[in-house]
């Protein structure tokens, strides 16, 4: 991963099932309630060190990283 990528969650794909919350080393993603959902939440973007263990734990692919590089 590079300094120009960030952690997406798609809500559309996320079941709320929290396997990537339980893997998090920095702790920084929660569960929230959405109307009768819960849904995975990345609270502190900045301390994501982009390590991917919440990308390779989720089943449905929800947790991604995207590019923010230009060119």
């Amino acid at each position: 991963m590079t300094d120009q990528e960030m952690l997406l969650i798609a809500p559309e794909r996320c079941s709320g099932c929290g396997r990537c919350v339980a893997v998090c080393p920095e702790k920084i993603l929660t569960l929230q309630s959405f109307g009768h959902r819960k849904r995975a939440v990345l609270t502190a973007p900045s301390r994501c060190t982009r390590c991917a263990i919440c990308v390779t734990a989720c089943p449905l692919d929800a947790v991604t990283f995207l590019s923010t590089s230009k060119g």
